[in-house]
């Protein structure tokens, strides 16, 4: 399909369902090129009337602005002001949820609901209003382009996709498929069966550009080098929704010929950041979010990791400020990126809050620890790993494997962990014959079984 005839599909769909996707996808096409101190305007404004739509129109936000003394002018006279909304957790979205619901009938007329699962199989039910729903897609469709995706050209996605979806949302899912030129593979179903049928698909379509959970795409890839290596290649690979680690990122470039572009987003919160052809750090989308990192409710300097807590722009419906999203990260040093776009960057992202390890010197180690710890088990017997902590002195490693791993690769891997978390931590290995994914299809690369029942207990205080 054609970047006209796409345009002339995309339109048609939008005159049916009263989307604007493609509007939106021209304004972050032209808003990406703006300057810092533009683009910071542009937010700024956005979050300004976000705050003012909440404190008129959501009893939640009205009730807590008043318990804290905080007015939307304040906003005005100094963006820190903000600090003083307290921070919004999962748990406290379940206590108040009613009242997080916009009372403007016009846009509450506009309002679907979804669920996501979360690392911990507990589900968030949230309300998206239109302009979020638009936001999102142009998000994604806007990054794909960084990765040389063109409006028309094919693409193919591995995510998950309910089998339990009725006949109506199937057939809404198979038409939005074929307006936008894709095909997927279920992330939630993954066999040898179907990754034959993808990969038959891909070689007959040829897609631009392959977007994806990180562990999927990397499943993906071993099928693919066992058989048809050196078949199938991409202009570029996105991975979102899951810890990129260092060894995975290296085994699909090696293996589709191309860079990976790591993507951050949420299903409550759309796209966060993502890589550009730089590859320096991970672009946050300005327009579209109001991101804060923090270390005990202080902001963070440049390279410092801490919780990153996100304001959404666009959903109105149900807005989300200063939501803790449960993620770690840091900024990068300020810098003009190569790519020429002005946005700030993520330096790091380090994973789920909860899913850190504790040391028994006392120092916290967040998942991203496991990429490098795994620098050294480049093994072609290894298809996915586990990091379980049970203890401060127990560490279980799960391998899932084709065939047997060398005894010194073990002995390494064992001293590269005892180097991480001490000497006298005993490190055990597991190796069953499939590493379970959660119930959303995504992988969990690290396992805290010692802090996570004290974070959740803490949830919402």
């Amino acid at each position: 399909m054609n970047s006209a005839l796409s345009r002339a599909a995309l339109k048609l769909h939008e005159r049916i369902t009263g989307r604007h996707i493609l509007a939106r996808l021209e304004e972050l096409n032209r808003t990406q090129w703006l300057s810092r101190d533009e683009l910071l305007a542009l937010q700024r404004d956005k979050l300004i009337r976000l705050v003012e739509y909440a404190n008129k129109y959501v009893p939640y936000y009205r009730r807590v602005f008043e318990e804290v003394d905080f007015q939307p002018d304040d906003l005005r006279k100094d963006l820190t002001n903000l600090n003083k909304i307290p921070i919004l957790t999962k748990a406290i979205i379940r206590k108040n949820w009613d009242g997080m619901l916009t009372t403007e009938p016009e846009r509450r007329a506009t309002l679907t609901r979804l669920s996501t699962s979360g690392s911990t199989g507990e589900p968030l039910i949230f309300m998206q209003d239109s302009n979020f729903r638009d936001a999102v897609t142009a998000d994604v469709q806007r990054h794909l382009g960084w990765g040389g995706w063109k409006l028309g050209d094919v693409h193919a996605v591995i995510w998950g996709v309910n089998p339990q979806a009725g006949l109506r949302r199937r057939l809404r899912a198979d038409l939005i498929d074929k307006v936008w030129n894709r095909y997927q593979s279920n992330a939630f179903a993954i066999s040898d069966e179907n990754w034959r049928r993808f990969t038959q698909q891909t070689l007959r379509k040829k897609p631009v550009v392959l977007f994806g959970y990180a562990s999927a795409v990397h499943r993906f890839a071993q099928y693919v080098r066992q058989t048809n290596p050196g078949q199938i290649a991409f202009e570029a690979v996105f991975s979102s929704a899951e810890m990129l680690q260092p060894p995975v990122r290296k085994f699909i470039e090696e293996t589709f010929g191309c860079k990976v572009f790591n993507r951050y987003g949420t299903l409550e919160l759309g796209g966060l950041a993502c890589e550009c052809e730089a590859h320096t750090g991970m672009h946050i989308s300005a327009e579209n979010s109001y991101l804060e990192i923090l270390l005990n409710g202080h902001p963070t300097k440049p390279g410092e990791s801490g919780d990153i807590i996100v304001t959404n722009l666009n959903n109105f419906g149900m807005p989300f400020i200063r939501y803790s999203i449960g993620d770690a990260g840091a900024w990068l040093e300020e810098s003009v990126c190569p790519c020429g776009r002005a946005s700030p960057q993520l330096k790091t992202l380090q994973g789920r809050v909860k899913d850190a390890f504790v040391t028994q010197d006392g120092r916290i180690v967040y998942s991203g620890f496991s990429g490098h710890a795994f620098e050294c088990l480049a093994h072609p017997a290894v298809r996915q790993f586990q990091v379980v902590q049970k203890s401060l002195d127990h560490i279980l490693i799960r391998l899932e494997t084709e065939g047997e791993i060398p005894g010194p690769i073990l002995d390494e891997i064992r001293r590269t962990f005892q180097r991480i978390f001490g000497e006298r931590v005993h490190i055990e290995f597991e190796f069953p014959d499939e590493i379970k994914p959660l119930p959303s299809g995504k992988h969990q690369y690290t396992v805290s079984e010692l802090n996570k029942q004290s974070i959740e207990d803490n949830d919402g205080s």
